[in-house]
């Protein structure tokens, strides 16, 4: 069974797992790629699980599980939403015919802005090193910077940067590269 097909078959796994009532679900596009992405609070204690699928034309998928320790403000106070943990990433490189996996820790912020409670900024960080990356992958490094505007009370669009920088195991596939480069937009539905 294939790396790209497992992914499938976890996101739907995950998808009829989860019960019907969704907290977030998260949709954007570049140029090449699209991403599909769903997170879901878990109990009062600030921990939230989600999954996600990253499509990109020409270079493959990436199917990621992710879980992270989230402190929300308390309403009343400046809303800056800061959340530690990790992701795991399943790649499947078409461009390099490389597959694996990796573990990686990082963070996300969001901050709303005060004075224009609709406008937002947000960030993303993770890294892998190859100590925690198998197969043909030896690293994974993703970031990405966005700006958010709350259309609605649940319906936020933004547009921002992203990139996905994989590492590669052994001289064979080549140097590090790009996977995802570049602009991105979407929409972020919470229920």
């Amino acid at each position: 069974m294939t790396v790209r097909m497992m992914g499938w078959m976890g996101l739907a796994l995950a998808v009829v797992a989860l019960p019907a009532a969704a907290d977030t679900l998260d949709f954007n596009v570049s140029s090449d790629a699209a991403k599909l992405a769903y997170i879901r609070d878990i109990g009062s204690d600030g921990l939230e699980v989600g999954g996600g699928l990253l499509h990109h034309d020409d270079d493959g998928e990436i199917f990621e599980g992710q879980l992270h320790l989230v402190d929300r403000p308390e309403p009343g106070r400046e809303a800056l939403l800061l959340g530690i943990g990790g992701k795991v990433p399943v790649i499947s490189d078409d461009r390099r015919d490389a597959d694996g996996t990796a573990l990686a820790v990082g963070g996300k912020l969001h901050y709303t802005l005060p004075m224009y409670n609709r406008a937002a900024v947000a960030a993303d960080l993770y890294f892998a090193p190859s100590v925690t990356s198998t197969n043909d992958i030896d690293g994974y490094q993703e970031y990405a910077v966005r700006g958010e505007f709350k259309v609605l009370e649940d319906a936020s669009v933004y547009l921002g940067y992203r990139n996905i920088e994989l590492s590669y195991d052994g001289g064979s596939l080549g140097d590090d590269r790009d996977f995802e480069n570049g602009v991105y937009g979407g929409l972020r539905i919470d229920f």
